[in-house]
C-alpha cells in the first residue's frame, strides 16, 4: 500500500512496504516518531525499541543539517540486493532564473561531478528536473565493519533533483541499492517516487 507524505510545501507517495523516518524541526515530533517506528521494526533488527530508537534519534541533527526530510527502507524487488535506501531532502536554493534554466544547471553541474553518470532533463507533473542514474563501489574501511580487511560494495544509485515552484528549494531525491542488478528497479521505483511529487494544498 502507498502511503502519501506531506513534508512542508510538497506531498510524496512513498512506496509499498517503506519503513522510515520523515524528519521535522519539532524535536518532540522526532522523538514521538522515532519511538513509534522502533515499537515496529526494532525487533526484526534484532534490538530493542530503545536501542533502535535510540540509534533513529541519533540520526536526526545530521539528517536535519543537510536538509533531509525523509529516510527509510523499502524493497524494489525480491531478495536481499533489492533493499534501497531512500532519501528526500529539501535544500534551498534561491532560483531566479526559469525552472527549466535551473533544471538544466543542475544537469550540467550532476554531470561534471559523476561523469560516468547517465544524466537527462525530465518534465515531471511537477515540473522540469534533473534525472541520473550510475553504478559504482564505495570502500568500507576494516575499523567501520569490523573485518580484517577492507570491504568493497556495489552501489546503484538513481537522482532526482527538481527546482520547486516556490522559487526557494531543490528537491532532491536519493534511491540507492547495493546491486548492480537491481538498476532497473531502482529506476522505476525512483521514477514513480518522483512522479508523485506535488504541492501540498495549502
Amino acid at each position: 500500500m502507498t502511503t502519501t507524505k506531506t513534508l512542508l510545501a510538497l506531498n510524496i507517495d512513498l512506496p509499498p512496504g517503506f519503513t522510515g523516518m520523515p524528519v521535522s524541526d519539532d524535536e518532540e515530533l522526532n522523538l514521538r516518531t522515532a519511538w513509534a517506528i522502533s515499537q515496529r521494526v526494532a525487533a526484526a533488527a534484532g534490538k530493542t525499541p530503545e536501542e533502535f530508537g535510540g540509534y533513529l534519534v541519533s540520526l536526526v541533527p545530521a539528517m536535519r543539517r543537510t536538509n533531509i526530510r525523509v529516510f527509510g527502507k523499502f524493497a524494489v524487488g525480491d531478495g536481499p540486493d533489492f533493499l534501497a535506501t531512500l532519501t528526500l531532502a529539501l535544500v534551498p536554493f534561491p532560483e531566479t532564473e526559469p525552472l527549466e534554466s535551473v533544471a538544466g544547471a543542475l544537469a550540467d553541474i550532476y554531470r561534471r561531478r559523476h561523469p560516468r553518470a547517465e544524466v537527462r532533463l525530465v518534465d515531471l507533473p511537477a515540473g522540469p528536473a534533473m534525472a541520473a542514474i550510475e553504478g559504482g563501489e564505495f570502500r568500507l574501511p576494516p575499523e567501520l565493519t569490523g573485518n580484517s580487511v577492507e570491504e568493497v560494495r556495489t552501489q546503484i544509485k538513481a537522482m532526482y533533483q527538481i527546482p520547486w515552484p516556490d522559487g526557494r528549494s531543490v528537491v532532491m531525491l536519493s534511491v540507492i541499492a547495493e546491486s548492480e542488478q537491481a538498476w532497473p528497479a531502482v529506476a522505476e521505483a525512483t521514477a514513480r517516487i518522483a512522479n508523485s511529487l506535488r504541492r501540498a494544498p495549502r
